[in-house]
């Protein structure tokens, strides 16, 4: 199966006759000032002009379904302008991507924490940094990642405990990602000479499958905790489980 994410429906141009930039807005659904935006942006090459008059066609309709369909996905204008650029673009933005990574010292001071707490969490298994060069690189979650540690940990429960069962369910987790890249992998594709498609498919899942993933550990984490207590007899933790309106707590995943 090969998956694609498609733009919003664009009417479709029964004739090759030249556009006018109203025919052309009005066909892509958008404004015509849009249109000009991204061509002041470099997203859309210029029309050809006649006199005074500006001609667009079709291969203008289908760039902006390309803008949108990219869009949509998750990739600003200056990463789809990048994207225009040649077929080494995408690699271009990944290895800007690998620029930006951080450190253990960036980390720990990013988080207020000791560098020695960072490490402790990579030993563990719960911040799994990328080999870059030869050196550990962590990207901004493993910052939100230890300051939820914290958080859990300043309302009560000890940190050793909490590196303990966050290890443990570090190593059931790592074979359950397995099999999804397995799947990813196998039944995901991309077409040879457009990679930033595959990339735009990606940009679109991973929020998708984080959603999946956390709205099933906190739906299941809500209803054991309410079983448990009610089981107990610990009817306060029931009530704040209750009035806190847990069940209705919405994850929210989505790119920076």
């Amino acid at each position: 199966m090969t998956l694609r994410v498609f733009a919003p429906t664009i009417t479709a141009m029964t004739t090759a006759a030249p556009l006018r930039v109203e025919d052309l807005a009005a066909a892509a659904d958008l404004s015509v000032d849009t249109v000009r935006y991204y061509q002041r942006l470099g997203l859309l090459h210029r029309p050809r002009r006649v006199g005074r008059r500006a001609e667009y066609d079709t291969g203008h309709l289908e760039r902006l379904a390309e803008i949108r369909r990219l869009a949509a996905a998750g990739f600003t204008l200056r990463q789809i302008a990048d994207l225009a650029d040649g077929s080494g673009s995408l690699q271009r933005l990944a290895d800007d991507a690998r620029a930006r990574r951080l450190s253990r010292h960036d980390v720990a001071e990013a988080a207020g924490v000791p560098e020695s707490l960072v490490t402790l969490l990579c030993d563990n298994g719960l911040l799994q940094p990328h080999d870059i060069d030869g050196e550990p690189r962590f990207d901004e979650s493993a910052v939100t990642m230890v300051r939820a540690g914290l958080a859990i940990s300043a309302a009560g429960v000890p940190l050793d405990e909490l590196v303990t069962l966050a290890a443990d369910h570090a190593g059931h987790v790592t074979d359950t990602v397995d099999r999804a890249v397995a799947l990813f992998a196998d039944h995901v594709k991309g077409d040879a000479d457009a990679d930033e498609e595959l990339a735009a498919v990606v940009r679109a899942l991973l929020p998708a499958v984080t959603r999946l993933v956390a709205e099933h550990f906190h739906r299941t984490l809500v209803t054991r905790a309410l079983d448990r207590a009610t089981d107990e007899g610990r009817r306060p933790l029931a009530s704040a489980l209750e009035s806190a309106h847990a069940d209705r707590l919405v994850v929210d995943c989505s790119w920076r």
